[in-house]
């Protein structure tokens, strides 16, 4: 596991993004792929915190991570750097889905914000991309980058969390269930402190990507009770 840090403004060091590697991604990217890392890198650490109401019972309109809202920053970023976005995937390999979310010399990045099982998907269909060679962006694919949100995060239930995610890779690792490399990428923020977030109102509470209003505002995010807790954004 690696770590990404910056100063905030009392000189203090806070982790933005952590990462592990698997099936060689650390070697694969530091001898091929660093300019690409480094594009990702720098996307992923400059993501203001997107956060919106819940509408779950018992925490209605709770501030929660937003991964529509972070979904839209990520994409329009990584176009700057010229990835493309939402690949087709093969007519031969429809059955594993539409598209992939972005490719560039032989590297695919997918963020995977929603449901825990979808993680899975994620990486079966990228070994067989890998084994089968499959093109996008002009290239073979050589190189995943799996894209994941913090446990520190409230959140959607059952929605796929970091340190999850690690649990799941490295147990299919073990018995070498995929030979893909996989760089796997967690999001952070700073705890126990007041950070700028966007926070989206959307037409509906549930599913609606349509945008009725967006503002940066100041949130205090203060660790849980317990390191395996959530932590809580309040407005200040």
């Amino acid at each position: 596991m690696a770590l990404k840090i910056r100063r905030n403004k009392l000189g203090e060091l806070n982790i933005l993004i952590q990462f592990t590697d698997f099936n060689g991604a650390e070697t694969l990217i530091t001898s091929r792929y660093n300019t690409e890392w480094n594009e990702i890198s720098n996307v992923l650490t400059e993501i203001p915190l997107h956060i919106k109401a819940s509408d779950q019972a018992g925490i209605q309109g709770n501030p929660i991570f937003d991964p529509v809202g972070t979904n839209e920053y990520i994409k329009a970023a990584m176009l700057r750097f010229g990835w493309e976005a939402n690949i087709p995937i093969p007519s031969e390999y429809k059955f594993l889905g539409t598209d992939i979310d972005f490719g560039k010399t032989g590297v695919i990045v997918e963020s995977q914000f929603s449901n825990y099982p979808f993680l899975l998907n994620n990486t079966l269909r990228s070994e067989l991309f890998f084994k089968a060679g499959t093109v996008f962006a002009s290239q073979p694919t050589q190189l995943v980058v799996l894209v994941t949100k913090a446990k520190m995060f409230p959140a959607s239930n059952s929605t796929l969390y970091y340190e999850q995610a690690v649990n799941q890779l490295t147990a299919l690792a073990e018995y070498q269930v995929f030979d893909v490399p996989i760089r796997l990428v967690g999001l952070f923020e700073s705890k126990n402190t007041t950070v700028s977030v966007i926070w989206t109102v959307y037409s509906s509470t549930r599913y609606s990507r349509t945008v009725q209003t967006r503002e940066t505002r100041q949130c205090q995010i203060t660790s849980g009770k317990s390191t395996r807790s959530r932590c809580k954004i309040t407005f200040t």
